[in-house]
């Protein structure tokens, strides 16, 4: 049988659910509180598991930490509402990272620093997280540490020039024509640093900045990774920081929309909205684009998802955004990473919370659905639906494995399972959760086996993307869906967050259960959970 037990997840978001019975056992779905936040979610999750004791570590990269990695622990611990985790990470980048001019070395690995110059990007973020901390946590030593490396910041990593004060990569790019990577900029951050400190500065910064990237896209229609800005204000693309190779729209240059966006100054905000026009449609991103928009890798990443989400959100085009921000997760679902897990989570504050001081410019959908949420959407805090609707599923097909049985609702019993249905070829929607053809994702479940048989979800795992379900509903409509992945993931340490994070648009997770069978416990010991997206 099947049976679902709410238990305590360590970032406090939730509650986990396990399949229990004779042949299936094991988390399968996480329901949240109303009050749950999307983005404290994600970025909870990033943390757990990311950092380690305050280090942040690149676990796909050969384990070592890098300033930028610590920045984005600080950010996501402010997301996050930890105090505790952000000191950790604050305590080990001062003690290991820190310098004596206050910027942060640049990388660390296997015990020491490789690497001590200092990426003004990661100072940046790392000096906006301290100010935002120093209000959350109302710790003026945070405020003040913010502010000091802030400072540092504007004394050794900026230049002025005739198109105004830029931000330089390094102290290393102090000479003339400097060195520019536009996605370093940070807008926001301009904004909480100057309203903390009152260095007129960062104003001159926030201005020079965005001429500088305006100009960049007068040259070229998409931000490129790396650039030039001479002392006379002229601008150019570049390879790579030294000049090298061929200019590109990568990792680095998909940041620019994000940053830009999440701006409270229009200004800048268009900006972001500029780069929407540049960038090739299609629910496949590739994850690297030549300078020109062509594709120069078929990998997909979900930081090129969310740099189009940005860009889309600006562009007041805030359905396409919400598709690209459901894209986002699923890529990251579907391949973990340090860089893609910390940009999921990131933009996904930036861009539908204010949590990081800044405007978020699809803030006013995600808070709309947050006053009107209910028990029947109580898995996260989801971006409104277009219009409400009290229909209920009825009905599932799933004509690749032959599945076409009718739905029942599954509850939470008195024990705090969810209750399992009687017939091991019944089909279950957890119905204190998303309704199918809701926004968000929700959960329904069947079993495996019987203790004589296959049972109705026996073919689950043959199912491949493209694959089609249908879900009628008591209205008579019927939410179509369409396989994108699947999974088989250890019940013990199951990833809930991430597989059951807040998305923008209707989606689906089918599980059942999969794996070796223990004969000690008498279940499974995984579980196999598909996701599929709106059709």
């Amino acid at each position: 049988m099947i049976g679902l037990r709410r238990a305590l997840a360590a970032s406090s978001v939730a509650v986990a659910v396990a399949l229990v019975a004779a042949a299936c056992a094991g988390p399968v779905a996480e329901p949240v509180s109303e009050e749950t936040d999307g983005s404290a979610s994600a970025a909870a999750d990033f943390l757990e598991q990311y950092a380690d004791d305050g280090r942040v570590v690149r676990t796909d990269q050969g384990g070592d930490t890098v300033s930028e990695g610590q920045a984005y622990g600080l950010l996501l611990a402010v997301a996050a509402d930890d105090e505790e985790t952000f000191d950790e990470i604050w305590e080990w980048t001062t003690t290991h990272l820190q310098r004596d001019d206050l910027l942060l070395a640049w990388r660390w690995q296997e015990g020491a620093v490789v690497d001590d110059q200092p990426a003004s990007d990661a100072d940046l973020d790392a000096a906006r997280a301290l100010v935002l901390a120093g209000d959350a946590f109302g710790r003026d030593d945070l405020r003040q540490d913010g502010v000091a490396l802030g400072e540092a910041l504007l004394d050794e990593m900026t230049a002025s020039t005739e198109i105004g004060r830029i931000l330089l990569p390094g102290p290393w790019a102090t000479s003339s024509p400097h060195a520019y990577n536009p996605s370093y900029s940070s807008p926001a951050a301009y904004a909480v640093l100057s309203d903390a400190s009152g260095d007129a500065r960062w104003d001159e910064l926030a201005s020079g900045s965005r001429a500088a990237t305006e100009a960049l896209l007068d040259v070229n229609a998409l931000p490129t990774n790396w650039a030039t800005v001479a002392a006379d204000g002229s601008v150019a693309i570049a390879g790579s920081a030294s000049g090298e190779g061929e200019p590109g729209y990568g990792y680095d240059a998909t940041r620019t929309s994000i940053r830009y966006a999440e701006s409270c100054d229009p200004a800048d905000r268009a900006v972001a909205a500029r780069i929407a026009a540049a960038l090739p449609e299609g629910d496949e991103l590739p994850a690297e684009l030549d300078s020109g928009a062509g594709a120069v890798t078929s990998d997909q990443h979900p930081v090129a998802y969310a740099a189009r989400a940005a860009a889309y959100a600006a562009d007041s085009s805030t359905d396409a955004a919400r598709d690209d921000l459901s894209r986002m997760t699923e890529t990251a679902v579907a391949t973990p990473t340090y860089y893609g897990d910390a940009w999921s989570a990131l933009a996904g504050a930036m861009l539908t919370d204010d949590v990081l001081g800044g405007c978020p410019p699809l803030e006013a959908a995600t808070s709309a659905a947050g006053a009107s949420s209910s028990a029947a959407d109580g898995f996260q805090d989801p971006v409104a639906p277009a219009a409400a609707s009290n229909a209920t599923p009825e009905h599932i097909s799933i004509p690749a494995i032959g599945v076409d049985s009718d739905l029942i609702g599954l509850g939470l019993g008195a024990d705090g399972w969810i209750e399992a249905p009687a017939d091991f070829d019944a089909v279950g929607w957890y119905e204190n959760g998303v309704v199918p053809g809701a926004i968000g994702p929700a959960v329904i479940a069947g079993h495996v086996d019987s203790p004589t048989a296959p049972a109705v979800f026996y073919d689950l795992p043959k199912l491949v993307p493209g694959d089609t379900v249908s879900v009628s509903r008591s209205d008579g409509s019927t939410a179509d869906f369409v396989v994108t992945g699947i999974q088989a993931v250890e019940k013990d340490s199951f990833p809930t967050e991430s597989i059951y994070a807040p998305v923008p648009t209707p989606e689906l997770r089918l599980v059942t259960c999969g794996g070796a069978w223990d004969p000690q416990t008498g279940h499974y010991v995984d579980n196999v959970v598909v996701t599929a997206v709106a059709a």
